[in-house]
């Protein structure tokens, strides 16, 4: 009986210590091949994650970002270097799949993926000039 209550007692403490699953954040460093302006990158985003890519630009680049998916459930935003809000027009729930514009900073830019259904398979292209 007393294995039984120890069992129990152990049993609780090790829930009330356990952390709660939570959705991990993919992220990764996009380099462009030698000689290169783009890169592609095929992957997929498990709902409730999302996939991060960080690329380094500088100002008066113009960056072009487009993902496809079969099923048209993976989106993107694009975020500044240091920038707490996505830039304008890829903010989230824009669901964006296409976007082009001249940089405003030199820096880390994040690309944000994530799905809108579901699982989401992407195939991501991104073109700095």
């Amino acid at each position: 009986m007393k294995n039984i209550a120890l069992f129990i007692a152990v049993f609780i403490l090790g829930l009330s210590l356990a952390q709660p699953v939570q959705a991990s954040d993919f992220k990764k460093p996009l380099h462009f091949a030698p000689g290169k302006n783009s890169a592609i990158v095929s992957a997929a985003v498990v709902r409730g994650d999302r996939d991060i890519y960080l690329i380094k630009a500088h100002a008066k680049q113009v960056m072009t970002i487009n993902i496809s998916t079969l099923e048209e459930n993976a989106v993107f935003s694009l975020f500044e270097p240091k920038a707490k809000n996505a830039v304008r027009g890829t903010e989230e729930g824009k669901d964006i799949t296409t976007w082009s514009g001249s940089l405003s900073k030199t820096g880390l830019y994040r690309i944000i993926v994530g799905g809108t259904r579901g699982n989401a398979s992407y195939k991501l292209q991104v073109t700095v000039k």
